[in-house]
């Protein structure tokens, strides 16, 4: 996945939500609506080997990566989630 870095958090969520919470995210910074094409090409070459990673790496690799990531950006310690809207 590629995104923001204001929207990983949010992106590994909600990936979790359909069973991966394991998947790769290539983010750069944002904001990037008003950047010229060579900073946005600029931006996608940083990324690029995070996408290969991501699109070659085994499974069980990826997993044992980012484990700990995973954990603490889906259930951040000492934050309390009810199942039920406030």
């Amino acid at each position: 996945m590629i995104a923001t870095d204001t929207f990983t958090k949010f992106a590994r969520r909600m990936a979790s939500t359909q069973g991966c919470p394991y998947l790769i995210i290539a983010d750069t910074p944002n904001p990037i609506r008003q950047l010229e094409p060579e900073a946005l090409r600029a931006r996608a070459e940083a990324m690029i080997d995070t996408v290969i990673e991501g699109l070659t790496l085994p499974p069980a690799e990826i997993e044992r990566r980012l484990k700990d990531v995973a954990a603490q950006q889906i259930h951040p310690e000492g934050v309390v989630r009810s199942a039920v809207p406030v």
